[in-house]
């Protein structure tokens, strides 16, 4: 079953009514709301869609899994170790996102103002954690449906103090364009904004929710 994601900036309204949970979002300004629309409909009413894609590495090819065991990534200068990806180990016997949960949509909703990523399988809450959205260019705000996952990818972009080239990128999951929910092993400071636009996860984080 596909996994819807939310991604809003003001900070959310939570109303319960019986057993049916509906969200509300603060829109402080008509701009916001215009904009919200702009995003949601891919930009095609407002923008050219050969807009700027959050890794500049992905734009340019297919967004396929690429596994490169070995290789040393670089994020702000600074010399970065990936994680070693093997398809061949049985991931089986980890805890599934909401198996205890009788089946129902799944909803991811991120807000961008606390910086939370909240998971629900139906009206049962199965994740809240902390992410790290966009800080050198913007996380797209809307609702969309994750189209790709990947194991792992390469994800290359950035420029001057603000470069990185990352290989093994794990438990991508793209929602919006080349933008995704994935593992990030750059940075340990989730709950503040670290991306190029997409949404950083804690990597047993990402594991679980892809």
């Amino acid at each position: 079953m596909s996994r819807k994601v939310h991604v809003i900036k003001r900070k959310k309204i939570y109303v319960k009514s019986g057993s049916k949970k509906t969200w509300y979002y603060f829109r402080i300004s008509l701009i916001s709301l215009f904009m919200g629309f702009a995003v949601y409909t891919g930009g095609r009413y407002f923008f050219p869609l050969s807009a700027p894609c959050a890794n500049s590495l992905t734009c340019q090819s297919d967004l396929t899994e690429k596994i490169e065991n070995g290789a040393t990534g670089m994020f702000q200068g600074q010399k970065v170790i990936p994680p070693i990806i093997s398809l061949a180990i049985d991931e089986s016997g980890q805890k599934v996102l909401g198996q205890n949960v009788p089946i129902g949509e799944k909803h991811i909703y991120v807000d961008l103002a606390t910086q939370t990523l909240y998971a629900y399988q139906d009206d049962t809450k199965i994740l809240q954690t902390y992410i790290s959205s966009g800080r050198w260019g913007k996380t797209p705000v809307g609702n969309f449906h994750i189209w790709s996952k990947l194991r792992a990818t390469r994800m290359s972009g950035g420029s001057g103090n603000d470069a990185y080239n990352l290989p093994n990128v794990p438990y991508v999951m793209f929602f919006y364009r080349d933008y995704g929910l994935h593992g990030a092993y750059w940075h340990n400071n989730f709950g503040h904004t670290m991306s190029h636009g997409c949404i950083n996860l804690r990597q047993v984080d990402a594991r679980d929710l892809f």
